[in-house]
């Protein structure tokens, strides 16, 4: 081990997979190659690592650690948080631990949470961590004390469905004192509420029901941003709308659908707005790219997503050419698809052309390879997963939903699989013209859209 430790040291880090891959059986060694392979920033294979040595051993302290100390650096907070706390009751008196904690929670807003930690942190740290720790906690102390001076804005959705609201909250923080409250309990719902200035409901579903019904929503700016599959519940008949100030969609398909479902709502939403999903350009970079074999079908494996339809897409590539590789970033949320795709795969003989890499934490790193985005769903609103791939230069293959037509190009939808098909083995790529069709949906055009709804129901 001793030997390891030494080659980590020397960021010998080929070195150490040749050695351990495949081999290491030990919780250490496997903490010593996850690191190695994070070393060389494969994060995702370094996570997956990681996450199997706790399976064996929930309470490896060095495990969780490194997860929480990944997700950190990936801006994954939430993620962070939840195996930070894991490890805090393993280790009270760990410094780092106590620095993550605090680097979480300031930026879920709860400034008073993140100057305990960061105060333990300073009790427990070495001395050589001392200056750096105090000069954060300085600078955390100043924005506490600037929040105190700002309205107070909950971001109010349930755990499980909080992804899309980092980089909302990010873009909000210099204006307002925005808490992140990811809640699991009608209880955390009325707390939210009760600490608000001003109320942001993510997804028109129970949470958003829970909240319209409390009545002290009544007294505040209330908005409720609806994504999509919210449309196709009963979930908006449920909705208090006479408490909701601006109801927000995704995309103009969308409030179509809900209207056409529920008719009658149309005369009792006080005040709708269209703002689609946004992507920070500056930090999506952008590469020339150009025909391969390697296709990205990146979601949630559940219906909405119709894999299945990505399978006989890749069987019929597979027939024209051996090369294609269908790469699945996603979770299985049903275990009939996980049966089903996995005997399907074998029945069709191309185990080797789909690769199911499970949930991706570090999509830069996944996406880095990839030749096409081949999006199968059957519904969507506005999906990140399309404009984060076209920002890179990736080429689109785009299952027609209803509402598509307005969001891209029609040379870039299919219908069939024969039209997937030829639109993957055509030669015609063209990058530039791929990042350019989704500079009209920027981060930046989201949030002043955003910052002019909040303004109307607080002026």
């Amino acid at each position: 081990m001793k030997d390891l430790e030494k080659l980590l040291s020397q960021g010998k880090y080929d070195e150490i997979i040749e050695l351990l891959e495949g081999k290491a059986y030990s919780a250490e060694e496997q903490i010593v190659l996850g690191l190695a392979y994070y070393g060389k920033g494969k994060r995702n294979k370094a996570i997956s690592i990681f996450k199997k040595t706790l399976q064996k051993d929930p309470n490896n302290k060095d495990a969780l650690f490194n997860i929480a100390e990944s997700y950190l650096q990936l801006e994954k907070f939430p993620k962070a948080k939840d195996y930070a706390l894991q490890l805090l009751k393993l280790s009270p008196n760990d410094w780092a631990v106590h620095d993550i904690l605090s680097t979480c929670y300031e930026f879920e807003g709860f400034y008073d949470r993140a100057l305990h930690h960061l105060s333990r942190a300073i009790n427990f740290a070495p001395s050589d961590a001392l200056p750096d720790l105090k000069m954060k906690l300085e600078v955390l102390k100043e924005r506490a004390e600037r929040a105190k001076l700002q309205k107070k804005l909950a971001i109010i959705c349930a755990k499980g469905l909080d992804n899309f609201i980092d980089d909302i909250i990010k873009g909000l923080k210099d204006e307002y004192w925005v808490q992140r409250r990811a809640v699991t309990t009608d209880k955390e719902i009325k707390a939210a509420i009760d600490w608000a200035d001003i109320v942001w409901l993510e997804w028109a579903n129970e949470v958003a029901i829970i909240g319209t019904n409390y009545p002290a929503t009544s007294r505040k700016p209330t908005l409720v941003r609806l994504h999509s599959y919210e449309i196709f519940t009963d979930m908006p008949l449920k909705i208090n709308w006479q408490n909701v100030n601006v109801v927000i969609f995704v995309a103009s398909h969308i409030e179509e659908i809900l209207y056409e479902r529920y008719p009658m709502l149309k005369g009792i939403l006080k005040k709708t707005a269209v703002v689609h999903n946004g992507i920070d350009l500056k930090k999506t970079p952008f590469k020339e790219r150009k025909p391969g074999y390697d296709i990205a079908w990146v979601a949630h494996i559940n219906y909405k997503k119709a894999p299945e339809l990505a399978i006989q897409i890749i069987a019929k590539l597979v027939e024209i050419d051996p090369n294609y590789k269908l790469h699945f970033a996603g979770d299985f949320q049903d275990p009939r698809y996980e049966v089903y795709l996995q005997h399907i795969v074998r029945a069709l003989g191309i185990e080797t052309n789909v690769i199911f890499h499970g949930w991706v934490d570090d999509m830069e790193e996944f996406w880095e390879d990839v030749n096409y985005l081949l999006s199968t769903s059957l519904h969507e609103g506005h999906p990140y997963n399309i404009m984060e791939a076209m920002a890179r230069g990736i080429k689109p293959v785009i299952h027609w939903f209803r509402g598509a037509e307005k969001l891209y190009d029609k040379k870039w939808l299919f219908r069939v699989v024969d039209e997937a098909v030829e639109m993957i083995i055509t030669p015609d790529y063209f990058s530039e013209a791929y990042r350019k069709s989704v500079e009209k949906y920027t981060f930046k055009k989201q949030l002043t859209s955003i910052k002019e709804i909040i303004k109307t129901v607080t002026e």
